[in-house]
Order: C-alpha cells, then structure tokens, then sequence
C-alpha cells in the first residue's frame, strides 16, 4: 500500500491492484483484437485474464470464485440449449447442413465471462453480458450486410460491455433510476 497525500487527505493507493488492472486491461484488449482476426484466441491470454481477475476484484476469494463458477456455470447451460436448437432445429427449417457442425459460442468466451463474473459479481454480469449481445447483435447486422458473413467473434462484444459496465456501472445507474 502507497499512501500519498492529497490536499490534506490521505488517499491511500494499492500499486499490486493498479498494475493488475493495467495487465487486465490490456490483456481484454489483446483477447479481443485477437479474436477479430483468427476467430480464436490463445488459451494462455483467457488464463491470464483468469489470474489478473481476482486481483483486480473487490470481493473476496471465495466470493469471487462462487461468481465465477455461478457466471461459467450459466453460460455453458445457455450455450447447450443455443447450440442444440442451431444443430437440431435450425439446421433442419432451413436445410443447411453447415449449421450442424455450429455453435453458439466459442471455447474462449466461457472463460472470459467467468474473469468477468470475478471482477464485477453476478448482477452486473449479468448486465454486461446482455449489454454484450446487444452490441454483437449490431455487430453481426453490419457484418452480414457488408460482408456477408456468418460468424462473429463475441469476445470484442464483451470486452465493450465489461468496460462500459466497469468504468460506468450502468446497471447501478439504471436501478437507482427505477
């Protein structure tokens, strides 16, 4: 702990947590730059970002660990029943056979969205997860009609809403509003 002094105050400053953030934020960025051009990322930046998580978070260990398990838990369930209805249903209305080997999401974005749920805890998650696929949904509009492409990656639509929720806490905002 750094203590400095400001105008009387004593403010004080974790230097372990300001370069965990730094190392957290850069590491996003990099997850999501690299997911836009190979659509996969490596598996040693999403333990990285694991990692740095839980020093970046305001919860304790144990609290964190039970958001992230809670987070990643949700999501592979979801994933599950958006990947059978693309194979099984999808697949037979329109009579593609490409979309039997599609799912919904990749093996990267599980892992990301359990870092997230160690930073920002279960409800705002949540948020930024629905913030996420409100961002990747007009992703995917402006890529099918530009460049008539099917797959996204949705690890940049979680970064956006991690940071917008992060550096805004919209989702505070909102319940305060109603």
């Amino acid at each position: 702990m750094i203590s400095i002094k400001d105008k009387g105050d004593l403010v004080e400053f974790d230097i372990v947590w300001a370069v965990a953030l730094v190392v957290y934020i850069i590491n996003l960025l990099a997850l999501s730059f690299y997911d836009l051009k190979f659509r996969a990322v490596p598996d040693y930046l999403l333990l990285i970002a694991l990692i740095t998580s839980f020093f970046v978070t305001k919860f304790d260990f144990f609290e964190a660990l039970k958001n992230a398990f809670i987070c990643t838990g949700a999501i592979v369930l979801l994933n599950f029943i958006v990947t059978f209805y693309i194979q099984n249903i999808k697949s037979r209305i329109l009579k593609d056979e490409t979309l039997k080997t599609q799912t919904a999401l990749g093996e990267g974005d599980i892992p990301l969205i359990a870092s997230i749920g160690v930073v920002l805890g279960l409800q705002a998650t949540v948020f930024a997860i629905f913030l996420s696929a409100f961002i990747a949904i007009i992703h995917a509009i402006y890529l099918k009609f530009s460049k008539k492409e099917n797959e996204i990656p949705f690890i940049p639509s979680l970064v956006v809403g991690f940071f917008i929720e992060y550096f805004f806490s919209v989702s505070t905002m909102i319940k305060d509003f109603y």
